[in-house]
């Protein structure tokens, strides 16, 4: 069997059904829309409320992609600013931030593989890591 033989199968979310699942990190949360358990690779809704954010510099074991759908989210030492309409390319490796909210924002976040080499500091369990 090919994978041209395997029926195609879509998937329809209606974002405002989700509940925003909370995180460990203060003012951080979630709606996961598509992971791939084999790669780990991921689609998310992330929201960091007003005055949240990254407070540590980190870095990401795959490439990580964001678009900003509201707020004003701002990387610190760069101060490298996403707004709505914002597209934001972090390459795997690259070590980055911290970052704070400097308004409530929503980012449609993508990784195309693991999010962290390992469990960062400012996460208090593995799930919120990935």
């Amino acid at each position: 069997m090919t994978a041209f033989d395997e029926p195609l199968r879509e998937l329809l979310l209606q974002t405002d059904d989700l509940e925003w699942v909370e995180k460990s990190l203060d003012g951080l949360s979630h709606k996961m829309l598509w992971r791939d358990p084999e790669t780990e690779a991921s689609i998310a809704l992330v929201r960091f409320e007003k005055g949240s954010g990254i407070p540590s510099q980190h870095r990401h074991a795959s490439n990580q992609f964001m678009f900003c759908l509201s707020g004003r989210y701002v990387y610190v030492p760069t101060g490298v600013t996403l707004v709505k309409g914002s597209f934001y390319w972090n390459p795997k490796g690259c070590v980055h931030g911290p970052t704070v909210a400097e308004e409530t924002s929503v980012l449609l976040e993508v990784y195309d593989g693991p999010h962290y080499p390992e469990r960062p500091s400012f996460y208090d369990n593995d799930e919120d890591a990935r």
